[in-house]
């Protein structure tokens, strides 16, 4: 199986295949004016930007390994092998930013991301990881209840470039799926549910793309002749009007036949106010992706406290979500049972998120350092800087005492007092 998935990602005539082919083959990746509807969904802008913003901070996003005990709480455990496979290099293809970032996308995108866990035959550790198309997957369950429970659902890969399939069980494959799910076994995209939404966007971007094209004469015209034409005679006079507006010409001047009279149907874009509902249709739609008008360039509210408690509640309630899902996913499939139960957990860093400024950082760091919050190698790991001998002790003010002990200093004898 693993040498059918490695085929497919090391095909010899990839090497050959430029963009310009890629657009043959796919089609253009960009807006088409000509048929908005078939366009991709990606070519809007506010969705591009959503997707970009959340695949780019999930692939920037470190993973480790933790485990929670009773008396350390939740201590970082080093494990190598597992530090470079989610961390470094997941399979000899991509790095871990880029296979991130990509998962990211196809589960916004598709609503789903299908990962093939590659595990060693001898010692049965995760040893790769290899993204499945996520269009070419299949989610299969037992609703009859014919097999066990444990084994009644498994993913199916149908490769089109062969028509194979090949079936995997559920412990081999990491799947994430959007948040909005009816069945909690597969997501749905956004994009098929805010279809309407993202294709008004999308001709709103075509209407301004001609408007532009023919030098900002966004007007209709009304022709106004004597007699009656052939229809394939109106369209000739049509085609020759419209070249001397287009980009061709500076379409200042349009000539008309003598007895041939020309009006305005005139709709300016404020009357119409085109960019005020542009606007609004903007906001909304980056909403059902957690994105705040911060990421889309609107600036219209903006302040820095504004600004600052925009980027925590995209943290708390979009993205906390988004982790607290791969972390499940991750720990139960790419952890042993064992170590689950002993409080081994795959967690996300999120402290990369929350970059202070050197001055802040100092007075964060020297508060914890002397309050007994953290000791000098822990502090010195967070600067990025290596271990010191006896660095491990914590310090803080002298003066300190445990909550039991309050009060013990004016409870001295008489003796202790001559003494």
């Amino acid at each position: 199986m693993i040498n059918k998935i490695k085929k497919f990602f090391n095909k010899g005539s990839r090497n050959d295949i430029g963009l310009t082919d890629l657009a043959k083959i796919s089609g253009s990746m960009g807006l088409d004016t000509s048929d908005i509807e078939i366009s991709a969904d990606y070519a809007e802008i506010i969705y591009f930007t959503c997707l970009k913003h959340l695949s780019e901070t999930m692939g920037k996003m470190p993973w480790e390994k933790r485990q929670i005990t009773e008396k350390k709480g939740r201590e970082k455990i080093l494990d190598n092998k597992l530090d470079f496979l989610l961390n470094i290099r997941p399979n000899p293809y991509v790095t871990a930013s880029q296979f991130w970032a990509t998962t990211e996308l196809n589960k916004l995108h598709y609503g789903n991301a299908y990962i093939y866990i590659e595990t060693d035959k001898k010692t049965g550790y995760p040893k790769a990881l290899w993204q499945l198309p996520a269009k070419e997957m299949e989610v299969w369950i037992d609703n009859a209840g014919i097999l066990d429970s444990n084994i009644g659902l498994w993913y199916i890969w149908t490769d089109v470039r062969t028509s194979k399939r090949y079936s995997f069980a559920k412990e081999e494959i990491l799947h994430f799926k959007s948040q909005f799910t009816f069945d909690g076994l597969v997501g749905i995209p956004i994009k098929e549910i805010l279809k309407t939404q993202i294709n008004t966007n999308k001709h709103a971007e075509g209407f301004l793309n001609k408007f532009y094209k023919s030098g900002m004469f966004g007007s209709k015209v009304a022709v106004f002749y004597p007699g009656v034409v052939e229809k394939a005679k109106e369209m000739e006079v049509v085609k020759n009007l419209e070249s001397f507006s287009s980009k061709t010409t500076s379409g200042k001047f349009i000539p008309i036949p003598l007895g041939w009279q020309a009006q305005m149907l005139d709709m300016k874009l404020v009357d119409a106010q085109f960019f005020e509902n542009n606007k609004i249709s903007a906001l909304q739609l980056a909403g059902a992706f957690g994105i705040k008008p911060n990421v889309i360039n609107d600036y219209s509210k903006s302040s820095y406290s504004n600004s600052e408690s925009q980027q925590l509640d995209f943290y708390v309630n979009t993205l906390q979500p988004l982790f607290k899902s791969y972390e499940q996913e991750m720990t139960s499939k790419l952890l042993r049972y064992d170590e689950q139960i002993n409080g081994m957990r795959l967690c996300i860093n999120e402290k990369v998120l929350f970059k202070m400024d050197s001055k802040t950082q100092s007075e964060v760091l020297t508060s914890y350092l002397t309050n007994f919050a953290m000791s000098v190698n822990e502090v010195r790991e967070e600067l990025d800087l290596p271990y010191i001998d006896e660095g491990d002790k914590l310090l803080g003010n002298g003066n300190a005492i445990t909550l039991e002990k309050a009060g013990e200093q004016y409870n001295i004898s008489v003796k202790e007092v001559k003494k």
